[in-house]
């Protein structure tokens, strides 16, 4: 069985890169002060030992959800056919310059990855934001959001409450202040969220814990050398 796969989404400059890179423990993913400077949906796994946890997929921000929605609405005959309708989109736009971004953000859902929603939480929320929490919605993957707090947490709660009408998990992570045990939280919360992934998600936080405690034990060896 492969790793499970999860693709990082959102609006450009939220911090999606800076995630992937701390979910990941790679230093070599982009991250640039620049909106839109993710143009391609690239995987990065994350590997102890050589072999792979995981993988996250950092991905293009959304841009044309309004018109992504009209397009998925206009198209499909009911609920159940949401998923192939999502797929259905990709197919038909994958040339298409305007939809590039969304086509490149939404691949690796319709292949199999679950959804990590990224928001900054000092920004307002806005019902701007419901047509690309409703497209993602219309994917059927297990999903959970994260506010992440770029410059301030003033607008938290806001999001709390907005992304909870469509995402089963909320939680605030600032990728670069988040604590260790909260980036194995994340892991075993879509252990919960989808039952395929438990075991392999229960063994990549064993496999984490283990190397954070060999990590400590190798820097309390060397400090008691330099003392």
């Amino acid at each position: 069985m492969s790793a499970p796969a999860f693709a990082v989404v959102g609006r450009p400059n939220k911090g999606k890169s800076s995630i992937v890179a701390t979910l990941a423990r790679d230093d070599s993913v982009h991250i640039a002060p620049r909106a839109g400077s993710t143009r391609k949906a690239r995987r990065f796994p994350m590997r102890v030992d050589g072999e792979v946890l995981y993988e996250l997929v950092d991905t293009p921000g959304l841009q044309q959800s309004r018109a992504v929605l009209a397009w998925l609405r206009a198209n499909c005959a009911d609920a159940a056919a949401r998923p192939d309708t999502v797929r259905q989109f990709i197919e038909v736009h994958a040339q298409d310059e305007k939809f590039r971004d969304e086509c490149q953000a939404l691949r690796p859902v319709v292949e199999g990855a679950g959804i990590i929603y990224v928001v900054d939480g000092s920004h307002p929320f806005g019902a701007e934001y419901e047509a690309e929490m409703e497209i993602l919605r219309w994917t059927g993957r297990p999903s959970l959001a994260l506010v992440n707090p770029i410059e301030n947490s003033d607008h938290v709660e806001q999001w709390r409450t907005g992304l909870g009408q469509y995402f089963q998990t909320v939680r605030v992570f600032d990728a670069h202040r988040v604590e260790h045990h909260k980036q194995l939280e994340l892991l075993a919360l879509f252990g919960h969220l989808d039952p395929q992934w438990r075991s392999a998600l229960q063994r990549a936080v064993q496999v984490l814990e283990s190397e954070r405690a060999r990590q400590h034990r190798e820097a309390a060896a060397l400090i008691t050398g330099f003392i």
